[in-house]
């Protein structure tokens, strides 16, 4: 089951609350974060990836559509799938003007947010569907006399242990005796240096937090690498790129 990652923007608890309700009979939505105004909202997207966000279009702060346009959005089907939820019929032009996916009124009735469910899960599985594989590149690292060839897609990570260097895969961990400039000046271009002792394969961060003064780095298989800020211009300008 493919889980649609989910953001609720509302200035009203209550509003958020009555949604999250109706949203947990669908298994498929994961509601990860809700806000309740527009400036943290916007600075959520940008540094996170989401396919649904429910967008209040009164909040204080940065008014929904005003989020919609800080996006940049050039069509409504392109993620994430933005869904306004206001009061006011009004708005509605100025949504779409603005490449709203759908628009909801309130109270969100649940025949009507089904209907907007289903839509939603057509247009991101068409997604999917137009995103192309992966080109697969060969990786080469040096142990002792022998020579290692890994995939690129199978490495998540390479930290600094000592005087060598430990190369995370999907299945095991590796030992190399490289320096991490040397390996950075090799490596495809998803390998960036996160930390001074850690680089990591951009592929494989399914998400980004806040973490003291830095961020935190959750990779595909569950493991956390903390993201230096000093760092930060390294890896979150390509991180949005992918």
């Amino acid at each position: 089951m493919q889980l649609i990652r989910t953001l609720i923007a509302d200035d009203e608890p209550l509003a958020i609350s009555n949604l999250k309700a109706k949203l947990a009979a669908y298994p498929n939505i994961m509601v990860e974060q809700s806000f309740d105004n527009g400036d943290d909202t916007l600075a959520y997207l940008r540094q996170h990836q989401v396919d649904l966000v429910f967008l209040d279009i009164q909040m204080p702060g940065l008014k929904g559509i005003e989020v919609l346009k800080q996006l940049s959005k050039s069509s409504a089907m392109a993620a994430p799938l933005i869904i306004l939820v206001t009061a006011y019929d009004n708005y509605a032009f100025s949504a779409y003007e603005h490449f709203a996916f759908d628009y909801l009124l309130k109270p969100v009735s649940r025949q009507r947010l089904a209907q907007t469910l289903l839509d939603a899960k057509t247009a991101l599985d068409k997604q999917q569907q137009l995103v192309p594989p992966p080109v697969t590149q060969k990786l080469t690292f040096k142990t002792g006399a022998s020579t290692l060839l890994l995939d690129d897609v199978d490495v998540l990570m390479i930290e600094a242990a000592g005087n060598y260097m430990c190369v995370h895969t999907l299945s095991e961990n590796l030992i190399i005796r490289e320096t991490m400039k040397e390996l950075l000046q090799r490596l495809p271009p998803q390998f960036v240096q996160v930390h001074r002792s850690s680089i990591v394969n951009l592929h494989h961060v399914h998400k980004v937090q806040p973490h003291n003064n830095d961020y935190q780095l959750q990779l595909s298989n569950g493991k956390q690498v903390v993201a230096s800020r000093r760092f930060k211009a390294d890896w979150s300008p390509k991180l949005q790129q992918l």
